[in-house]
């Protein structure tokens, strides 16, 4: 089964009615679902890796799930700030510190000895052959199998396909979760597509993604469907990363997560390219609403160098002038109502 579109909300819309109008019921361990099997998604433009919905368009949270990976870390500290419900997800113990199923330890664990570096090293081989077909990193392990294990990893490999100019990518899943995981998922193997495209001086070229078993669980239909009520989304694509190398600007950007999730207010100073530092503002939209401030959150959004995040930073601004008018937080929501007007 081939779904194909344009943007990630294309494809996910027509998975979703698809899946509600003809899916196969099945009963696995996290509950009745409906599902397909042996299905091939296909988006020929990466960037357009963004659902600008309000049900899916959890952004900041794929974002930091994304640098979850390329930190190479598995504490789960740093992916709860952004996933809270991620120790529930895994059936990891209150007291469990790490997510053994994590992928940044597989993909980048080993500095130069990791997955992605030798990957890297396969594909600028000048005297091998351009059009490899070794390019895998594995991330599914059979020590995975055993009894009891809530955080097995749903992506088996990430094959990099280099063709003509262009870096081409398929991912491949062994089970997907379309209303929670998938997006996330597209959203995270895509931006790494386009890191290692520029790494190697390549455009960007399709992204596949084959699954074994593509469901919805029972538990998601009702936000399904109101996510499809939300209608036709205009198609916008995230700028296209600077060209260069980009692995000092992704050490960067790590650096100021890591900052802004400790409570620093500073970015690290740097003479960055805006579209990093628009990443790392993002982060601050966050930090800021968590902490409500209204004001704060404005002036980093008027900071913001591209207008495709414009959507989403407003989603944050209604959702904490709803909670301080929840509170009757009146000095919150006289703030809150000023910056709103005046943005």
């Amino acid at each position: 089964m081939l779904f194909k579109a344009e943007t990630l909300d294309d494809i996910l819309g027509d998975i979703i009615r698809r899946l509600l109008r003809s899916g196969a019921s099945i009963l696995p361990g996290k509950g009745r679902a409906r599902e397909f099997t042996g299905v091939l998604v296909e988006l020929p433009n990466p960037r357009a890796r963004l659902s600008r919905t309000e049900g899916r368009g959890a952004l900041i949270s794929f974002l930091g799930e994304t640098l979850w990976y390329l930190s190479g870390s598995d504490r789960l500290e740093q992916i709860e700030y952004y996933i809270p419900k991620y120790r529930t997800f895994i059936k990891a113990s209150p007291r469990a510190v790490r997510a053994p199923g994590a992928y940044g330890p597989r993909l980048f664990g080993g500095g130069e000895e990791s997955q992605m570096a030798k990957l890297l090293a396969t594909l600028k081989h000048k005297q091998g052959n351009s059009d490899t077909r070794q390019a895998v990193a594995q991330i599914f392990d059979r020590t995975d199998l055993k009894p009891g294990n809530g955080d097995v990893p749903c992506t088996t490999t990430l094959q990099f396909l280099r063709r003509k100019g262009r870096l081409h990518v398929a991912a491949t899943m062994r089970s997907n979760d379309v209303y929670r995981g998938f997006p996330g998922d597209v959203f995270a193997f895509t931006f790494l597509q386009e890191l290692v495209a520029r790494t190697l001086g390549l455009e960007i070229g399709t992204y596949s993604h084959f699954v074994g078993s593509l469901h919805l669980y029972d538990t998601d239909e009702e936000k399904a469907r109101d996510y499809l009520n939300e209608g036709f989304q205009t198609p916008m694509s995230m700028p296209a990363m600077p060209e260069g190398d980009p692995w000092a600007s992704v050490q960067w950007l790590l650096r100021a997560e890591r900052a802004t999730r400790s409570g620093v207010s500073e970015l690290p100073a740097s003479d960055i390219n805006p579209y990093w530092l628009d990443l790392a503002r993002l982060l601050r939209i966050k930090a800021l609403h968590d902490k409500r401030d209204m004001r704060q959150l404005v002036q980093v959004k008027n900071e913001m160098v591209s207008p495709v995040y414009n959507a989403f930073i407003r989603g944050r601004q209604v959702a904490l002038q709803r909670s301080l008018e929840a509170q009757q937080d009146l000095p919150g929501i006289l703030a809150a109502l000023h910056e709103t007007r005046t943005s």
